[in-house]
């Protein structure tokens, strides 16, 4: 459980009394995201020694989210990255000398998996939108491929050079980018209003998507997408292979 202020350590504190089960609190730095997180240091020091002194917690470590560190350049990841998660090993260190272990140091995302994985003392990488990615991802780490995609319907075709799909806000989360669609060169997805999109079509799209035609769409922000659904259909082979459950459909806790 992550910790940045003394009121989350007596939150915790009255919960793990009240339930008889020790929580295991890892202290959160701010490394540059300004979200949340205390400040790495003597600031840190002292919440882990506040932890240690509060029934029903145990102290595991220091974790930080420095939040997407997205660069064209390689070098600039990997430097960016390393600045960042330096500052959480360097207050591992200085808590070590004050007699703290800190079994746990938990940084990182997909950006810069490889390169704060390699960093001696890091024991674990947040990886969350590897496995599946999505098509804003793919442009800086272009060694995956996006596997999550939404199947929608072309429902009407308006104008020679448009189409619509029963995709819209409910269905794709486009907040922060509208999807891509996969294998239809020439067709771009424009503009969406709840429940539908609005596809511009040039050149041999516009003979491609007949009403009926179903087209996949790879979503710009993974994230905001998969809580619109209640299970991923597993496809193998151009068959269904598993259908796996979606426990966060509408959770934000």
């Amino acid at each position: 459980m992550a910790v940045d202020n003394p009121k989350n350590i007596a939150d915790l504190s009255a919960a793990a009394q009240a339930t008889g089960v020790i929580i295991n609190a890892l202290v959160d730095l701010n490394t540059g995201l300004d979200r949340c997180g205390v400040e790495p240091g003597q600031p840190a020091i002292d919440l882990a020694k506040e932890i240690t002194r509060a029934p029903g917690l145990h102290f595991a470590g220091l974790m930080t989210y420095e939040g997407t560190i997205l660069r064209e350049d390689y070098q600039d990841l990997v430097s960016e990255s390393r600045k960042a998660v330096q500052l959480v090993l360097d207050t591992r260190e200085a808590l070590e000398k004050e007699g703290l272990e800190a079994e746990a140091v938990s940084v990182g995302g997909t950006h810069n998996y490889e390169i704060v994985g390699a960093m001696e003392g890091i024991t674990e990488v947040q990886v969350g939108s590897y496995p599946l990615m999505d098509y804003s991802y793919c442009q800086y780490r272009t060694n995956f491929r996006p596997a999550a995609k939404v199947l929608a319907t072309v429902v009407s075709r308006p104008t020679e050079g448009s189409a619509v799909v029963d995709a819209g806000h409910k269905t794709i989360g486009p907040d922060k980018g509208l999807p891509v669609l996969d294998g239809v060169p020439g067709a771009r997805l424009t503009r969406v209003s709840a429940e539908h999109g609005v596809i511009e079509l040039e050149g041999e799209a516009q003979t491609h998507l007949d009403v009926g035609t179903k087209v996949w769409l790879v979503p710009w922000n993974l994230e905001l997408c998969v809580n619109q659904y209640n299970y991923f259909h597993a496809i193998r082979g151009g068959k269904l292979d598993a259908v796996w459950e979606i426990a966060a459909r509408g959770r934000s806790d």
